[in-house]
């Protein structure tokens, strides 16, 4: 009778767990689980030959589950979000420089040349004069978009940074959670089957935005930590993260990292992978270096036609007149900076000869030599000499004074970048616009001079840009071939995220494939252990019937 009602328990909580993999058929977080079965300690009763079983019993339910499986699917998940964020933005990115449009900036440099050509054999025409300022201003205009969009979409992937964080500790707080559960169940020698899962489950999610690392302890809780190191979850404590505006790049944000003591450290830089990691590169680098890009394109665009405008003569008799407004400078000081000095605002002194590219200072010894970094080149100069609050020779020799004041630390960082931001702030100079006459076509006081407005239109095959210095003659390319150049860079790293993605995609969906065969539900298969536990439940309760017939009579022979 015993054997027949543990097994009779048994079979019903076979049926239980076939249930629950049947209901979970179409979860695809969920892993098949499976009842142990193992025969009960056998006796040997008085007189018999040898040992009799008791039945059957349950030892435990486990789940199919393959840990090196999953740990490739979190890996996975993280470099699938890191190339689907980046091709949606590349995508994106490459709408702002669609050049397939009839007003795009390649056609609209045509147009500024041509009007400069057409006043060239007209130059007392006003229609001719009328015209030169519209296409100064239509080209103005598309770098100022430009620069807008660019700063948009900037600003577009600092927003889904900033967003992030809140769910990146929801997701850190559920597992510290979860922890505490699993921990609570299992000490017990239970399997705490669905806590896993769930568990697992956000692992992925949290991997969606930044690749991690897991380790489970002795205590079956895990241990989740960025790639380097940095700890998220341990046992029942999650780590916050918050978000810090960034004083020389706002709204631009860090990402912080609070210890057990509060103390917050600045992760962004050690954030890899994900969508995280993707955001981050692109804002910090990426589309940053498309801006700096485009400031370079119109601020050596503004230096040079200025140069040349500025040696002509208006119908007014007038020279030296800029045709759009000057390059300005721009410095900042390093956000991390430990010491009290700082870098000035800075002024261009050679507006004819200055560099356009973009440096950062690093400071070697207080107040004597520093490195500095083409930002636009790469190059690095070693041991440059300074002196507190005097003007810095090295910048002399490209055109701009600046100073750095006592007190800046060994490792403190400055950056100084002439033409910063021209794209964005280009435009005719007021006193052309004001008045049409001091657009200087003649290179004399002549009447019928158009000489200089010629030399303006050539300006459409003079190679301008990439030259090794300011003051070289020449460089590689012309500022369409330049432009030209920076779309293509686009369309390339838009297409590689593309192919890169749906790579990833292909991976993902192979070990979709193997995760099934392993942890997934097979309604078949199921449908089979549904009838066999359900035939030997009935036979375990027609075995106590049977039972429950016998004794009825051996009663009955007593009597």
């Amino acid at each position: 009778m015993n054997t027949a009602k543990t097994a009779l328990l048994t079979h019903q909580m076979a049926l239980e767990v076939t249930g629950q993999n049947i209901a979970n058929v179409n979860n695809p977080n969920y892993s098949r689980q499976e009842l142990l079965l193992e025969s009960s300690f056998p006796i040997q009763p008085s007189g018999a030959p040898g040992l009799i079983g008791t039945g059957v019993r349950a030892t435990t339910i486990i789940r199919r589950f393959d840990q090196f499986l999953e740990s490739q699917r979190t890996l996975n998940k993280s470099n699938t979000q890191y190339w689907d964020s980046r091709q949606d933005f590349l995508s994106r990115l490459e709408v702002v420089y669609n050049e397939s449009r009839e007003n795009g900036l390649n056609r609209l440099f045509d147009d500024f040349y041509l009007s400069f050509q057409d006043l060239a054999f007209n130059p007392n025409g006003l229609t001719e004069r009328t015209n030169v300022e519209a296409q100064g201003r239509n080209v103005s205009i598309m770098f100022n978009k430009l620069s807008k969009d660019i700063t948009n979409l900037r600003i577009d992937l600092n927003t889904k940074i900033a967003s992030s964080v809140d769910e990146v500790n929801r997701i850190t707080d559920e597992i510290s959670k979860l922890n505490e559960k699993i921990h609570e169940v299992e000490i017990d020698n239970v399997t705490a089957n669905d806590f896993r899962d769930k568990r697992e489950s956000l692992i992925r999610d949290l991997s969606a935005f930044a690749e991690v690392s897991v380790v489970e302890d002795s205590s079956k809780q895990v241990m989740v930590s960025l790639k380097n190191g940095r700890t998220l979850v341990i046992g029942q404590t999650a780590f916050k993260l918050s978000t810090k505006v960034r004083s020389d790049d706002a709204p631009a944000v860090d990402i912080m990292w609070a210890d057990a003591s509060g103390a917050t450290t600045s992760i962004t830089s050690e954030i890899e992978n994900g969508s995280l990691g993707s955001w981050i590169e692109m804002r910090d680098t990426e589309f940053l270096g498309y801006k700096d890009k485009l400031d370079i394109l119109a601020g050596t665009f503004i230096r040079d036609v200025n140069n040349l405008h500025s040696a002509g003569y208006g119908l007014n008799g007038g020279t030296g007149q800029d045709f759009f407004t000057a390059n300005t400078i721009k410095t900042t000081n390093g956000k991390d900076n430990t010491g009290t000095g700082a870098i000035s605002s800075g002024s261009i002194v050679d507006p004819e000869n200055v560099s356009l590219h973009k440096y950062e200072i690093t400071v070697t010894a207080s107040g004597s030599t520093f490195d500095v970094k083409d930002l636009t080149t790469g190059t690095t100069t070693t041991g440059v000499s300074y002196t507190n609050a005097t003007n810095i020779p090295y910048f002399q020799s490209l055109g701009i004074n600046v100073q750095i004041s006592a007190g800046a630390a060994v490792g403190d960082k400055f950056t100084a970048q002439a033409g910063a931001d021209a794209a964005l702030n280009i435009k005719v100079d007021s006193a052309i616009s004001s008045d049409l006459n001091k657009i200087a076509a003649g290179l004399t006081t002549d009447n019928g001079d158009g000489d200089n407005a010629l030399k303006l239109s050539q300006l459409q095959n003079d190679l301008k840009m990439n030259k090794t210095s300011p003051s070289d003659a020449s460089g590689t390319a012309t500022f369409s071939e330049y432009y030209n150049s920076l779309v293509g860079q686009v369309g390339v790293a838009g297409k590689a995220a593309i192919s890169m993605f749906n790579q990833q995609e292909m991976i993902n969906f192979e070990l979709d494939n193997r995760r099934e065969q392993v942890s997934g539900v097979s309604l078949d298969e199921e449908m089979v252990n549904l009838i066999r536990f359900q035939y030997a439940y009935q036979a375990s309760a027609k075995m106590i019937g049977i039972i429950d017939e016998m004794l009825q009579t051996l009663i009955g022979l007593g009597r």
